[in-house]
């Protein structure tokens, strides 16, 4: 037998922890309050400084104002728009003058023209831009200096337009060259070596003729030019806000291709009137920069302080899902991103808006970054239904592109890279707090997105984010600590440390709680949870490892009669511990119940610890009589004895909601419990399948083989499709809307979901959920504070 919440013990030391002092027996009421833990939350609420940034934070998430860097490379290209084509004046002066001003005025001190400041790995998006700004300077004839220094730039850093381990923008490829073959138009003469440039224009030709429809390539069509069927690409792309993919180097290259078209002219008078001199790389970007602030919001783990605001979001960026905004519809990524937090939200959105991106035949990856990619590989996860076959097929595709990708090490972005790397190694789902520490490892308020020029978001990454994200998250886990100590107090108060057999499952299963229940006030969750956790652990290895089949029959029969001082012999001092921790456990946790739910659930609770141990006791039987059973049969009590039931139960009560009577013992609530039961029974089975094999116990593996006559590669298959099953109709339970269980408690079984998955995984040898991999988690989470920037 074996429970389900079930992990290596690592060998931490417990030095400056653990009360060395040894208990005699018998054991003493324990009356842990978590008063120091209630103590130190409230410094948290009561902290001004916090709450002034809480504050800020909330107006800029109100405001919905969207901070973006200028892109020198297309306000270059709006400066080259010249007048004459709209008033009918002479060719000599620019329709744009500010752009032209602000080209002159924003020339780096390098000579280069682009993101200030840069970055090592932002070498080619600086050629990019400078030959662009020298482009409109040579154009106009003005600002000479400023030219040479340009060229200069150029010919100290020409090796970087063929480095691979530079970070390339879209379209690079195609659109350097062809600037090049500009600047001899206009007897530029530029400093690279022919070879260098004979490679460049090899390339470019390569991947042009390589697309089987150069309209796939229209976002980067200033690129392509006169190859390019004007025409048609403005008639089946042009936006409402008379944009080319909302992109004002592609807008201007068609007003230059197709003149007279007024609404590309509109459409960038209307940046000028919002930027004054300077246009961004991409516009507008309202609702995709809401949607990532929700989502750094929700990764940086401090959510819960902006509930209403992200709900806000959400619920507006469902209206417009709802009347086709072109926004969200036209964009590959900020359609795919609406589509994962919308679904995840519980909002009734149809993966049929991503059939067009179910072949990567219809997506051009010279014109897509990988960041989009990854998107929507995201989005491809939350498949809720068994015929979402477009969901599918994106996974597939873009699960091979991402994995080829790694593989071939062509990501320079080491930040991109890392987070391709945990989304493919946690592809059912990143466990909450740990998630939370690893994205505030990656947090950079200085982080750039690379699109055809690099930018940065100043609404998404800044300084008042890092800031109290870290203050937040070492807050938290100073109270964690805290927790811990009156956990290893109420570990000794039960005289478990006096047990000399199986594992001290506490520092794992504080861990575990922890990485769970986020909020500072779940205090009660996280130790219900946790003590929980290790009296199942020892229960399941006296009945595993230690008792009889009559000594462990006989904490049973001490539950049920529910009696402190028993008309039942404890026969051995080991069943005594057992239920006397169950028995004074149950108690104290039914008193702090019963203040949360203003109800009496004590019946409840004991209950959960009679199903249990009456499905350890059908594991026994099965096991010592050997008896021939089926898969439902196993999975009747299989499921329970996994743990996660009387877990997730008992730490629902206190999660800061009410819960009726008529809640708990509802249909949904059942089946949720027997989904995610079912998941994590068949996940640990799969991982113990061979040792259990060697003991002769029963498992789900073995039960197949036997039952079905199949073999072992067979048999797991099953398995691993019964678990995608019920991990799917556990996921459209959580999401769905207006239901009698609460959402937050419905989280919490996905979250438990996802801790099996966490856990069970170490058997496949994947480095993010190996035994080494959750020490690391383990220090991360509860031991090692975040550094904070210097003030």
């Amino acid at each position: 037998m074996s429970v389900g919440l079930k992990f290596t013990v690592f060998p931490f030391s417990d030095k400056g922890i653990r009360n060395n002092n040894t208990q005699t027996f018998p054991v003493r009421i324990f009356h842990t309050m978590h008063k120091s833990a209630v103590t130190f939350r409230c410094s948290l609420h009561n902290s001004t400084i916090l709450q002034e940034s809480i504050e800020r934070i909330r107006e800029r998430i109100t405001n919905r104002k969207v901070e973006i860097t200028p892109s020198a490379y297309d306000t270059a290209w709006v400066a080259m728009v010249p007048e004459r084509e709209y008033s009918g004046g002479i060719i000599s002066r620019p329709c744009f003058p500010q752009c032209l001003d602000w080209i002159i005025e924003n020339q780096n001190s390098d000579g280069s023209w682009g993101l200030n400041p840069g970055h090592p790995s932002l070498v080619k998006d600086s050629l990019s831009c400078t030959l662009a700004c020298l482009l409109a300077l040579r154009k106009w004839n003005v600002a000479h200096k400023q030219i040479h220094k340009g060229l200069e730039f150029i010919r100290k850093n020409s090796w970087a337009a063929i480095d691979k381990d530079q970070i390339s923008p879209i379209g690079f490829n195609i659109i350097f060259p062809t600037m090049i073959t500009y600047a001899n138009e206009m007897e530029l003469t530029l400093p690279f070596d022919q070879h260098l440039v004979d490679s460049m224009f090899q390339s470019r030709d390569s991947q042009i003729t390589s697309e089987r429809d150069h309209m796939n390539l229209g976002y980067v069509a200033e690129g392509i030019g006169k190859w390019l069927n004007w025409s048609t690409l403005i008639l089946t792309q042009q936006r409402n806000n008379g944009s080319l993919f909302n992109s004002p180097a592609t807008t201007v290259a068609a007003l230059v291709h197709h003149q007279g078209n007024n609404k590309c002219f509109d459409y960038l008078q209307s940046l000028l009137n919002t930027f004054k001199n300077w246009v961004p790389t991409n516009y507008p970007l309202e609702i995709y920069t809401r949607l990532c602030l929700v989502e750094t919001i929700q990764e940086l783990g401090i959510d819960r302080h902006f509930e209403p605001e992200i709900d806000s979001i959400l619920e507006e960026t469902y209206r417009l899902w709802l009347h086709i905004e072109e926004e969200i519809f036209k964009d590959i990524t900020c359609c795919a991103v609406a589509f994962r937090l919308l679904r995840i939200k519980g909002f009734e959105v149809s993966s049929d808006f991503l059939v067009p991106y179910a072949e990567r035949d219809n997506i051009s990856l010279q014109t897509t970054g990988v960041s989009t990619i990854l998107e929507l590989y995201r989005a491809s996860q939350i498949r809720l239904h068994e015929d979402e076959t477009t969901l599918d097929a994106i996974n597939e595709w873009t699960t091979t592109f991402l994995k080829q990708q790694l593989l071939s090490e062509t990501i320079p972005h080491k930040k991109v890279r890392k987070k391709v790397e945990y989304e493919l190694k946690n592809f059912h789902g990143i466990l909450g707090r740990v998630g939370n520490r690893r994205c505030l490892d990656l947090y950079d308020a200085d982080n750039y997105h690379v699109m055809k020029a690099a930018y940065r978001c100043p609404t998404i990454y800044n300084d008042e984010f890092l800031i109290f994200s870290r203050q937040d998250f070492n807050i938290c886990q100073a109270l964690h600590q805290k927790e811990f100590q009156q956990l290893d107090r109420w570990y000794s108060d039960c005289g478990l440390d006096h047990l000399n057999f199986g594992r001290d499952a506490l520092r794992m299963a504080h861990f575990m709680a922890s990485a769970i229940f986020g909020d500072p006030q779940l205090v009660d969750a996280r130790m219900s949870f946790a003590k929980n956790v290790v009296l199942i652990a020892r229960i399941d290895d006296f009945f595993d490892q230690h008792g009889s089949r009559e000594e462990s029959y006989k904490i049973l029969d001490l539950v049920k009669e529910w009696n402190e001082k028993p008309t039942v012999d404890y026969g051995l001092q080991e069943v005594e511990i057992l239920f006397t921790a169950v028995y004074h456990t149950v108690n104290e946790l039914a008193e702090r119940a019963y203040v949360a739910q203003g109800r009496c659930v004590k019946h409840h609770l004991i209950n959960l610890w009679v199903e249990i141990l009456n499905s350890f006791v059908k594991e026994f039987d099965t096991w010592c009589e050997d008896d021939a059973i089926n898969l439902d049969e196993y999975l009747s009590f299989a499921r329970i004895s996994v743990g996660t039931e009387i877990c997730i139960l008992t730490s629902m009560y206190f999660l800061g909601v009410k819960l009726s009577e008529e809640t708990i013992l509802s249909e949904e609530c059942i089946s949720l419990c027997m989904h995610v039961g079912t998941v994590n029974r068949l996940l640990n089975d799969l991982q113990s399948s061979q040792k259990e094999k060697e003991e002769r116990r029963v498992n789900a593996v073995s039960i197949l083989k036997e039952s079905d006559d199949e073999d072992e590669e067979m048999a797991v298959s099953k398995i691993e499709k019964l678990i995608e099953y019920n991990q799917r109709k556990l996921l459209r339970m959580v999401y769905k809307r207006e239901t009698i269980v609460p959402r937050k408690c419905k989280d919490l079984f996905s979250e438990i979901c996802k801790m099996g998955y966490y856990l069970y995984s170490s058997g496949g040898g994947d480095e993010f959920t190996s035994p080494q991999q959750i020490m690391e988690d383990v220090k991360s989470l509860i031991h090692q504070p975040l550094k904070l920037p210097p003030s």
